[in-house]
């Protein structure tokens, strides 16, 4: 169902009534009742409710947590060993150990920065430009630096004079990581690496290399994101994150995508394997994630026993015993661990919540009040990857789903699904005029029906093209319920006699990625809102006339809305500036401030609650936010 949101926008140039070449000889849709475009209509729409002057900061339902864990690592504070990491978020976060519990409130930072007491102890990381590493060890006898990029070079840190041979390990080559340790009393590198532009794309193995002689002493196989030692039971084992790739052309599967091998360098075979951070499985034709779900490792001691601690894009740290290769903590994430791809306002259980859906498969409830989870998270139905959540005042709370053939589930106050509305069809369920109704396709045409009943409402309406029911809007004008379909042109048919009223031509702009239109009563009549690059077209569907525009933003609108603040009438636009602007619609100015919402929203919603009317998003942050803008 989200597929059928295409979106478009509106550019008018003329009104011309049904029947006419741009004269006004349109038809009426029934007798006594007046012809299409409408005269304008004196008003004098004065709110009472004061426009808000600001807004304040938003709301985690669930609270602040982690999204998609960036980096970790092992230090001191006061004393104590500590878990540090940073989150896509843009924090950074300090955890008691062994219990993982967290210390005082997130830095705002997204890199790992040591001070106020804290010491870390952060893996060396490529270094721009040459993407290079750098490492030091002793080598028969001295200190020496082993840098490595397109080539690994080892250099005498006392006089700085290169030792050995010079390592060609491939143009352009990309290093994940470089450990040195010794193996059979010589000093060996383990390199991480994709071997260059001659290996592309092939897989990024780990090569181990005698630094004495500039000789390469082995591969391990298998495809990784980085390579970590550490001693177990007095013994060196290299640690490495596996990417799940699979060599097809041998038959070979390498172990899961997010999980941790430990490997025998002399013998160069897995002796064990850890859990990891399996990443959230991607949605079929979903966005790639890859650059989310690396999982991140760093290895250290904890009261004189071996461990790792692991963290990626499930949202979760994990501490691990590296001697009997077992868990010993771990964060749970509160909310989602993939996009938010729907979300809905309803009732379940005499408490206003929010139903929300991911592509993690996992829908959960959340109390509107407190913002916090009401059990735990509920599994969609198997094969679901989209569900979109709807509430129909006189109806449970239901969700639509979409693998193919759309689907409809009720949402039962024990937090299970089970189906309904059996045998109907594509399109939308909606109230129409306090009765559940079903807006959905008919031969080509437009058809409403009552949802209890089956029987018609009005008549069909023709409209055609590329995805007819993710196109149009069923709103009224002048007393009169009408289908108007945007698309290069705005078209409004009757819904009771099926005939069309009239036509705006040439309402378009950039195309699909443009917001989907809108509808609002305000000014004593009905406005048709519509994106056009950065700026929003207001209309007057009585009269076909443009009103005035909403301009502010800096890129294109993503999203639409229209609601009540009190009883004035408002807008709320988002754009791919990272902004969301709250507009009155009486006269088109903008209220208060823009709100910094970043870009990765895909979903928002207007609400009500206790007279507040509050604004909700939802998106590729993973997380459902909440801004209160005032009310009363």
């Amino acid at each position: 169902m989200r597929r059928w949101l295409v979106a478009v926008c509106l550019l008018v140039v003329a009104v011309i009534p049904r029947g006419s070449s741009g004269t006004a000889s349109g038809a009426a849709s029934g007798a006594g009742l007046p012809r299409w475009p409408y005269p304008e209509t004196l008003c004098d729409q004065r709110p009472g409710t004061p426009a808000p002057a600001a807004f304040g900061p938003a709301a985690t339902f669930g609270g602040d947590e982690h999204t998609n864990i960036t980096a970790v690592a092992f230090g001191r504070l006061g004393g104590r060993a500590v878990a540090v990491s940073t989150g896509q978020e843009g924090t950074m976060r300090v955890w008691a150990l062994p219990g993982l519990t967290p210390i005082g409130e997130p830095a705002r930072s997204r890199e790992i920065v040591p001070g106020d007491g804290l010491t870390v102890e952060v893996p060396p990381a490529p270094a721009n430009p040459g993407n290079t590493l750098v490492s030091t060890a002793r080598m028969n006898g001295r200190m020496v630096r082993v840098t490595v990029g397109d080539e690994m070079r080892v250099v005498a840190v006392a006089t700085g004079r290169q030792v050995g041979r010079v390592m060609h390990l491939g143009e352009d080559n990309s290093v994940g990581a470089l450990v040195l340790f010794t193996l059979g009393g010589r000093l060996t590198a383990a390199v991480n690496d994709n071997g260059g532009d001659e290996n592309d794309p092939g897989l990024d193995q780990v090569t181990l290399w005698d630094l004495a002689t500039g000789k390469e002493t082995g591969t391990i196989g298998g495809d990784f994101s980085t390579v970590r030692k550490a001693t177990i039971n007095g013994r060196t084992v290299l640690l490495t994150v596996n990417r799940g790739a699979v060599e097809y052309e041998l038959g070979t599967a390498f172990p899961p995508v997010g999980t941790v091998s430990l490997w025998d360098p002399a013998t160069r075979t897995e002796i064990g394997r850890l859990g990891g951070n399996p990443p959230p499985q991607e949605p079929e034709g979903g966005y790639t994630r890859s650059i989310y779900d690396r999982v991140h490792l760093v290895v250290g001691e904890l009261d004189g026993r071996p461990v790792a601690l692991t963290g990626g894009g499930d949202n979760a740290l994990r501490l691990w015993d590296l001697t009997t290769e077992t868990l010993l903590a771990a964060t749970t994430p509160n909310g989602h661990i993939d996009e938010v791809e729907s979300f809905s306002v309803a009732e379940l259980d005499g408490r206003r919540v929010v139903v929300s859906g991911g592509a993690d498969g996992t829908v959960m409830v959340w109390d509107l009040v407190t913002r916090q989870r009401v059990g735990s998270p509920l599994t969609s139905p198997a094969g679901v990857k989209q569900p979109l959540f709807t509430e129909v005042p006189g109806l449970r709370p239901f969700l639509a789903t979409w693998d193919g053939t759309q689907r409809f589930w009720w949402l039962n106050p024990g937090g299970t699904v089970e189906p309904a509305f059996d045998g109907l069809g594509a399109g939308w369920v909606i109230s129409f005029h306090g009765r559940a109704a079903h807006l959905g396709e008919e031969a080509g045409r437009v058809r409403l029906r009552d949802l209890n009943t089956g029987a018609p409402i009005g008549s069909p309406v023709p409209v055609t093209g590329e995805q007819p029911i993710g196109r149009v809007l069923l709103t009224q004008v002048a007393g009169r319920d009408v289908v108007i379909d945007v698309r290069n042109r705005l078209r409004m048919w009757d819904l009771q006699t099926g005939r069309r009223l009239g036509t705006i031509l040439d309402v378009r702009s950039l195309g699909s990625r443009d917001a989907r239109p809108a509808v609002a009563q305000a000014r004593c009549t009905t406005l048709v809102l519509s994106g056009m690059g950065a700026a929003v077209r207001v209309w007057d569907l009585g009269t076909g006339r443009e009103l005035f525009q909403l301009t502010g933003h800096s890129e294109l609108i993503s999203h639409i809305r229209t609601g009540l603040i009190g009883d004035r009438p408002i807008a709320v636009t988002s754009s791919a500036d990272g902004t969301a602007r709250i507009w009155n619609l009486t006269d088109g100015r903008q209220l208060g401030p823009p709100i910094t919402i970043g870009r990765r929203y895909g979903v928002i919603q207007l609400t009500h609650l206790n007279g507040h009317t509050l604004l909700i998003m939802a998106g590729r942050d993973e997380r459902v936010r909440l801004w209160d803008l005032g009310g009363r």
